[in-house]
């Protein structure tokens, strides 16, 4: 008992030495989408995250993740069972959310990402998404994707606190 309140008022008396966590972070799974909320004690601001192992959200927008070296420029994408369209039938809307496809496809072109605006993937179950004429759809469950994002929300989280992937 002695040692710990030794141990306690060095701490106090050493600056240098490791202080409490000064973000903190909670982990949340919804449907297979990974939601993480951190919390920074000193600023008081949120970051947060919804995201699976090939996509995440972002400015309402969903990045979707092919394979990198895929152009996709020219994809087509199915949500469920509704007629396909090109990708470029999102760049307005996904423009107006940060993303520039005029300038590159999200980061690049040949990076095997497309981003769709989140309302359209919303009440979604799947999204199917075909590069090219050459190439096999690939396939995306989104199913839970509004869940994780209204949990995400009830956590704290504004739209102004999702960061980028990483």
């Amino acid at each position: 008992m002695l040692l710990a309140a030794a141990l306690a008022l060095t701490s106090v008396l050493h600056p240098g030495q490791p202080h409490p966590a000064q973000v903190k972070t909670h982990h949340y799974v919804t449907g297979g989408w990974k939601i993480t909320v951190g919390h920074d004690v000193f600023t008081d601001a949120i970051v947060c995250s919804v995201k699976t192992s090939r996509m995440h959200y972002r400015n309402e927008t969903v990045i979707l993740h092919i394979k990198s070296g895929i152009d996709t420029t020219h994809a087509f994408f199915k949500v469920d069972d509704d007629p396909a369209r090109p990708v470029s039938d999102a760049f307005h809307e996904v423009e107006l959310h940060g993303f520039f496809p005029r300038r590159g496809w999200v980061d690049d072109p040949v990076g095997g990402d497309v981003a769709l605006p989140a309302a359209y993937l919303r009440d979604a179950n799947r999204v199917a998404i075909r590069a090219s004429e050459k190439s096999r759809p690939t396939m995306f469950k989104v199913s839970r994707f509004g869940d994780a994002l209204d949990r995400a929300k009830s956590e704290g989280c504004s739209e102004a606190s999702f960061k980028p992937a990483g």
